[in-house]
């Protein structure tokens, strides 16, 4: 597995952040009723959903960056604005038309370990 580091072409000023754990329970439903549950993975891991705001030239370095250095969602990078963990795209980030100068992007992004 190849580590990556957040291109430098694309800035980290993410907004709208949001950072929850993600699911890590195993539940068995049995027929009387009864839910048990246990932990799937001994630590929790971080789910962050955010965005960021991106010119053209930006845009075209992130996609670039995410599908050649990164490869998409199997990559691992490290990002200093979210923290010292290594990180890896939980789905492909969603662009958004905001106006003629800037896209958003909304992304989720979770940590590996």
């Amino acid at each position: 597995m190849t580590i990556t580091n957040w291109s430098e072409s694309v800035n980290s000023n993410f907004f709208g952040f949001n950072e929850r754990p993600k699911k890590n329970t195993i539940e068995t439903k049995y027929l009387s009723g009864r839910v048990t549950a246990y932990q799937a993975n001994t630590r929790n891991i971080m789910t962050f959903s955010c965005s960021l705001q991106l010119s053209k030239t930006e845009l075209e370095a992130f996609w670039a960056w995410f599908n050649d250095e990164l490869g998409g969602l199997s990559g691992v990078f490290t990002c200093p604005i979210l923290g010292s963990r290594y990180y890896r795209f939980a789905e492909i980030p969603e662009p958004q038309d905001t106006n003629q100068k800037f896209r958003v992007l909304s992304m989720t992004i979770e940590e590996v370990y």
